[in-house]
């Protein structure tokens, strides 16, 4: 998780930080940031997914101005993700896509985070929430 406490050679491996507008269009903006940076990583499709989805809820469900994302890449090639946004009335929660039939746009994003990423989590320090997702590099993986 992140911890501001913290600097970059505590935390161990590459450390890159970016600040995005609370907007629809920043998703794909996000996305973009995310892929250049894990080019050739064999976590590169699944942590893009997962920084969409989480982002887009901090787009859709919260009352940030901006949407911060923190990219962690350990010294095993370990992937982890944080997003921070400014907080919202509700927390995270697994949807029952079966009440509502699974075709429906929206709720599915932790239900990808469950099914995708090794760990996954969030924490919140009013004002600010944070969601965070680690993926661990597949053994032989690149």
């Amino acid at each position: 998780m992140y911890d501001d406490t913290m600097d970059d050679t505590q935390r161990g491996g590459l450390v890159e930080r970016a600040a995005f507008p609370a907007t629809e269009a920043a998703v794909a903006e996000a996305r973009r940031w995310l892929r250049k940076l894990l080019a050739g990583h064999s976590c590169t499709d699944d942590a893009v997914l997962l920084l969409s989805e989480t982002f887009t809820n901090s787009v859709v469900h919260t009352r940030s101005a901006a949407v911060g994302v923190v990219l962690i890449v350990d010294g095993d090639g370990g992937v982890q993700i944080e997003v921070i946004d400014e907080g919202a009335e509700t927390s995270p929660c697994v949807c029952r896509h079966a009440e509502r039939g699974d075709l429906t746009e929206s709720g599915r994003g932790v239900r990808l985070l469950r099914a995708l990423s090794s760990r996954w989590g969030f924490f919140e320090e009013s004002p600010r929430c944070v969601v965070w997702f680690a993926l661990d590099r597949p053994v032989g993986g690149r």
